[in-house]
């Protein structure tokens, strides 16, 4: 490793070796004094250290050298070696001296001469301790720089490890939602209706736009919970058992615990969980009544049940619109939130809706078909929607 360096300057023979020997004794070993007799051979000293990548440590120089004074030489490293700690000896010592030299040679020390050895000592000893002090807070400080770079770095990357992570999660849920209805043609698209038909809602209530994706994605989840549910009972064409309704009715708790666990779900949870909750506190699973249930909930209700209205299956051809509509608004209070139905109304009214059948439906199929409709077949017997809570009497 290179030997840092002092250099001083002095142009008297024998002051310049006394000041030597009284530098190098207080210097610390490994520590090299250069000595220079004029201010060109110390700048020529200094270049070629600087050449050699040794470190400076301190440059001292008397002010009444002949040529370029010692302020003004001390002016010349302070620009051309920053850092390097300076020390004037003068031996006309003035305030109007000191100031200027303090203020343009960025200088450490101002010492009348003659300097005294203790003093010698000292103001070294101090300015190299200073200087050390100050070269390991510089170390310290770009080494927690560094680090905090590549922790900067570091967590970018897991963040967007984890984005991903969550992004491929989202996608395989609302995979496995679509997969879900794509094994009966009756529950074929529903979750993207009723995911339409909430957005519709949301945005008649006025809601942010944030809000209304939230909305929209809450409705094309909101029967995730049914994936683990055994095909059996989904699909069974005849009365469902005490047990298996209870079976049915857990799908909501399923679906928040499914979606839990990913942070990106966290302000879909309530509403899928919630989503047959009812009006008037009869719903299920937590009894919950009027705004007490989550809005994102009571938009996903209606819109689920009007698609379940409004769609045809296997026991029966889907409802008329209008028909949809006088039946919401008989139910709002007690089924639905009044706010939702006067929203969602007021859109079907306005967008020309409730002229039209809503797209993607799947039409009726011809009597005696496999799943057509029977005139025998009980209300909540069999289909897709068994889960749905239909309005009484529809």
């Amino acid at each position: 490793m290179s030997r840092p360096a002092v250099v001083l300057v002095n142009h008297d023979p024998g002051s310049r070796m006394q000041l030597r020997e009284r530098v190098a004794a207080v210097c610390p070993p490994g520590m090299e004094v250069l000595a220079a007799a004029s201010t060109e051979e110390a700048l020529g000293v200094l270049y070629s250290l600087r050449e050699q990548h040794r470190q400076v440590e301190l440059v001292i120089a008397t002010q009444g050298m002949p040529g370029i004074p010692g302020g003004r030489f001390l002016e010349i490293v302070n620009a051309q070696f920053p850092g390097v700690g300076k020390i004037l000896l003068s031996d006309k010592p003035s305030l109007e001296e000191a100031i200027y030299t303090l203020n343009n040679a960025g200088l450490d020390k101002y010492i009348p001469t003659p300097w005294d050895p203790e003093d010698v000592k000292f103001t070294i000893t101090a300015l190299l301790r200073q200087r050390e002090m100050k070269l390991l807070n510089e170390k310290l400080l770009s080494d927690l720089q560094m680090r905090n770079q590549q922790l900067t770095t570091a967590l970018v990357s897991l963040e967007q490890a984890r984005s991903e992570m969550e992004h491929s999660y989202i996608q395989t849920v609302e995979s496995l939602a679509i997969a879900l209805e794509a094994k009966d043609r009756y529950t074929s698209g529903h979750s993207q209706r009723v995911s339409k038909f909430a957005r519709l809602i949301a945005r008649s209530l006025g809601l942010a736009k944030e809000e209304i994706e939230i909305v929209a994605q809450v409705a094309l989840l909101h029967d995730i919970g049914k994936i683990g549910m055994l095909d059996k009972i989904l699909n069974k064409p005849a009365n469902l058992t005490p047990e298996e309704r209870e079976a049915i009715k857990s799908h909501p708790v399923v679906g928040a615990q499914i979606l839990a666990p990913v942070s990106t779900f966290s302000k879909h949870v309530a509403g899928i969980k919630h989503h047959h909750e009812m009006y008037d506190g009869s719903g299920y699973p937590d009894r919950l009544k009027g705004v007490e249930i989550p809005l994102h909930a009571r938009i996903v209700s209606l819109a689920d049940a009007f698609d379940a209205m409004t769609s045809t299956r296997p026991y029966r051809v889907g409802l008329p619109i209008e028909f949809a509509m006088q039946e919401m608004k008989r139910m709002a209070g007690i089924q639905f939130c009044p706010d939702c139905v006067d929203a969602f109304i007021r859109v079907l009214k306005t967008s020309g809706v409730a002229e039209e059948e809503p797209l993607d439906r799947p039409g009726p199929l011809p009597a005696g078909a496999p799943g057509a409709p029977r005139d025998d077949t009980p209300e909540d017997a069999s289909g897709p929607f068994r889960d749905v809570d239909l309005p009484t009497g529809t």
